[in-house]
């Protein structure tokens, strides 16, 4: 299947996305677990990460969770506070198995900024390409993690088959009474 968008912009946002789930669901409560998901999506910088660092990038994704939610507009203006804030210096790499992309800040950059940077770049890659309805929510009343929808259609309305299944056999029973 191709990709709608590039790779890296992907999973970005995918690691944006488990970021802001992880935290608000309290599984991401220390810089060991900072870490350790950076390490998991291959996000560079976390391995010198303090509780300082930390505290910062959970300020940070309060700002990037309000930009999965909000419209075009005000992703645009959002993603355009981030930057001046974070002083961004876009610049091209390659690195691992990614061609050239874009990255916000340079090597060494505070990794709060780095995650706050470089999901901006990618929201606004959905604002310029006019695709930010991908960017969703579970439709699970009881969830309402976010995801990146990559379905064709852009038809996807739960986070995954468990919150699928949960909410199609409460329909069910519904029905049923």
């Amino acid at each position: 299947m191709t990709l709608p968008h590039p790779r890296e912009l992907v999973r970005t946002l995918e690691f944006t996305a488990a970021l802001c789930n992880r935290r608000r669901e309290g599984a991401l409560d220390t810089v060991a677990a900072l870490k350790a998901m950076c390490a998991d999506y291959r996000f560079p910088g976390a391995s010198g990460a303090t509780r300082a660092d930390a505290a910062a990038a959970w300020a940070h994704l309060r700002t990037l969770e309000a930009m999965w939610d909000a419209d075009r507009d005000e992703i645009a203006a959002t993603a355009n506070r981030v930057f001046k804030q974070c002083d961004a210096r876009p610049h091209l790499v390659r690195h691992d198995d990614f061609d050239w992309h874009l990255h916000g800040l340079p090597a060494g950059a505070p990794i709060a900024d780095a995650i706050a940077v470089n999901a901006a770049m990618a929201l606004a890659d959905l604002v310029r390409t006019e695709d930010t309805a991908r960017l969703k929510r579970c439709s699970d009343d009881r969830c309402l993690r976010m995801f990146f929808d990559l379905s064709r259609n852009r038809s996807r309305r739960f986070c995954s088959t468990t919150c699928q299944s949960r909410t199609n056999v409460a329909a069910f029973r519904a029905r049923q009474a």
